[in-house]
């Protein structure tokens, strides 16, 4: 009997809750197992996934060494907007996600496109370039590549390029603070070299009417107060971009400004001086400095002895040049009040009639004869002279070639901005900026004057204060700049064999 109980006892099995508990227990190790077998594939990919990119880049930067060695001139640009034809490029595809070479191709006369590195799940990549005088010519570029990851990962890759160029004319950098260079541009053939001569020609169109003597606020500036005026402001601002032109080296850039100060009328405006040169470059300084301001706002005035100073100025560049050359116009128009004179002239007609000559006393003719008479026309004046500087008078020449018409209503005063101003207008002959200085410029205004010259809404420029007007000034240097170096490449001649 005791035998048999205990055989009862053996049979029990596990119970409902002891099975969950194992199961838990073998569940988690198996988990932990998993988390940790796949975690070793994510670190492996991961791993492999840098070191391909890094190859990958590596071989990027070898094959772009051997380019910019035995290339015969470099330039860092801004982007990839455009190729010039027979200039070959590096740069990224337009999602970032690709390092891209664009080669020339002479026999279908376009760019073969070539990837260099990528694409990668989730990784981007930028250009950038180091240059010490960015407008230097001398061989030290320093170029790198930047690969980004999604998780926030980002590398540097360093190639320095400067001296390793030892075949290039010129190496220089294009890009500015705001517009930094995200391409490279070369050549790589066995050409001779024939450079382009790039003559640039400003006409700085200053307002220096009376209102320039008070502050920005627009009020009178008592005497002993070391608040500044707008003229004041104005000078050390101009000064500031004429020394900033001046940091151009490049040899084949020739930068020349004219001074065309108005107020009531334009004076005569200054000659161009080559700013690159200390001495000129001093000489204009001296001028900006000598600016002092009185008078009303003759706007139309300064426009129109800008276009006859670059016209001239223009063609006597190319008339004297014996190289290849570009003349590159442009106008840097400042405004601190709405635009309230304009400039005038006199003409005068005579005729012969058959009239009376002589009258008796009870007013009947008692003598017939010829009869002149002269009649006065008055018209926009438009030539290029510096007008009188007197008050207009209908019926009267004493004020050659031309007159100051006061008082005028603003619509009157800019119809003669507007035809002065579409001289300005066409893109080929010139490029044009407006400044807004001072909060007493009405916005109609600026636009107005914008229109008349056909200048871009991106080269208008409210300025405010001394800060805002240099940064305005800064602006104006980098675009210019920038507009330069698709000029600036050599241009390129096969060798007579």
């Amino acid at each position: 009997m005791i035998g048999a109980k205990k055989g009862k006892l053996n049979k029990k099995g596990f119970t409902l809750v002891e099975i969950l508990v194992v199961l838990a227990v073998v569940g988690t190790v198996v988990t932990m197992i998993f988390s940790l077998l796949f975690y070793g594939f994510d670190v492996f990919n991961m791993t492999s996934k840098e070191y391909e990119v890094q190859s990958n880049v590596r071989l990027a930067m070898q094959k772009t060494n051997q380019l910019v060695r035995y290339s015969t001139a470099l330039f860092a640009v801004p982007d990839l907007s455009y190729l010039d034809d027979e200039w070959d490029y590096i740069g990224v595809s337009d999602d970032e996600t690709r390092i891209v070479s664009y080669v020339w191709n002479p026999s279908t006369s376009s760019h073969d496109e070539e990837t260099m590195v990528g694409p990668f799940d989730g990784v981007t990549f930028k250009l950038g370039f180091s240059k010490t005088n960015s407008l230097s010519t001398d061989n030290t570029l320093e170029l790198y590549f930047e690969s980004y990851d999604v998780d926030g990962t980002s590398r540097r890759f360093n190639i320095q390029s400067g001296y390793e160029a030892l075949n290039a004319i010129q190496v220089v950098d294009y890009g500015t603070i705001s517009h930094p260079s995200t391409a490279l541009a070369y050549r790589n053939e066995t050409h001779s070299y024939e450079n382009y001569k790039i003559i640039v020609n400003i006409a700085m169109v200053l307002d220096t009417s009376g209102s320039m003597d008070w502050d920005l606020s627009g009020n009178d500036i008592q005497s002993g107060s070391s608040t500044l005026s707008r003229i004041e402001i104005l000078q050390t601002q101009a000064n500031a971009l004429v020394d900033n032109f001046a940091l151009n080296t490049n040899s084949d850039v020739s930068i020349n400004i004219s001074l065309v100060p108005f107020a009531s009328y334009a004076k005569t405006p200054s000659v161009f001086y080559d700013i690159k040169n200390s001495s000129q470059k001093t000489s204009i300084k001296t001028l900006i400095n000598n600016l002092n301001a009185s008078g009303s706002t003759n706007t139309g005035d300064g426009l129109r002895r800008a276009y006859y100073q670059l016209n001239t100025k223009m063609n006597s560049d190319l008339a004297t040049s014996s190289v290849d050359t570009i003349v590159k116009n442009y106008t840097i128009i400042l405004v601190d009040g709405d635009t309230n004179t304009h400039s005038m002239k006199n003409t005068s007609s005579t005729s012969t009639s058959i009239g009376c000559i002589r009258w008796n006393s009870k007013g009947k003719c008692t003598l017939n004869g010829e009869v002149t008479t002269t009649t006065w026309a008055q018209q926009y004046y438009t030539a290029n002279a510096t007008i009188g500087n007197c008050t207009f008078t209908e019926n009267a020449s004493t004020c050659t070639p031309g007159y100051v018409k006061g008082n005028d209503s603003n619509s009157t005063a800019n119809g003669y901005v507007s035809l002065m101003g579409a001289n300005l207008n066409d893109p080929n002959f010139v490029s044009n900026y407006v400044v807004s200085f001072a909060r007493s410029v009405s916005t109609s205004q600026i636009n107005f004057i914008a229109t008349a010259t056909n200048t871009a809404s991106d080269r208008v420029y409210y300025a405010t204060d001394a800060n805002t007007l240099g940064l305005s000034f800064t602006e104006i240097q980098m675009s210019i700049t920038n507009e330069l170096w698709r000029f600036l490449g050599p241009k390129l001649s096969v060798d007579a064999q």
